[in-house]
């Protein structure tokens, strides 16, 4: 029985230990440096505004390169002032060196000059390459002018203003002549 009390004590203090994180490589990239209630952060470039960005809860990590926001909703600027686009989500992680983000929840981004507006629940958007894109399987709905597009494997090129969808599409078109009202778009025709 003695035998069988020193097997137990030496497996619990054997089992148990204080240094949690020893399978974490850097543990401060688990704990936030800052934590930001109502933030509301503003990017000024040659002495305009050129993003402005709030968020119920903002978490910047060590280094500052990874920020994440909840309840997100941002304005884009361009060199006059105007709002060029903006959007929502509910939650925002980015990587400032890299220049890449990723939206998360109910996401909606609106671009005027284009007349688009774009909705999803998971978008990334590359910085560098001014690549927009989605999940294979996810689903996109485009909004221009009078026409609607629904589809999956989204993908945009802000350098080239083009999109393409590699996934199963369809849509509306709405025109003014009477005999083509409402004529609808669907991807296997």
């Amino acid at each position: 029985m003695k035998n069988a009390r020193v097997l137990i004590l030496l497996f619990l203090s054997v089992s148990c230990s204080l240094k949690y994180t020893e399978g974490v490589k850097n543990v401060e990239q688990t704990v936030p440096e800052f934590i930001f209630n109502d933030a509301l952060l503003v990017r000024y470039e040659d002495g305009h505004e050129k993003l402005s960005l709030s968020a119920e809860k903002l978490e910047q990590y060590k280094g500052g390169n990874d920020t994440y926001a909840s309840n997100m909703q941002f304005a884009a600027f361009d060199a006059a002032g105007t709002i060029e686009t903006e959007g929502s989500c509910r939650l925002l992680a980015f990587n400032a060196r890299e220049k890449k983000y990723s939206l998360y929840d109910n996401i909606e981004l609106i671009n005027y000059p284009r007349h688009v507006v774009i909705r999803a629940d998971e978008l990334r958007w590359n910085g560098k390459s001014e690549q927009l894109t989605s999940g294979r399987s996810d689903t996109i709905t485009i909004v221009k002018d009078n026409t609607m597009i629904i589809g999956s494997g989204f993908s945009a090129s802000g350098v080239s203003n083009t999109f393409v969808f590699t996934g199963v599409v369809s849509g509306t078109v709405e025109t003014d002549d009477d005999e083509t009202h409402g004529e609808a778009l669907n991807g296997n025709d």
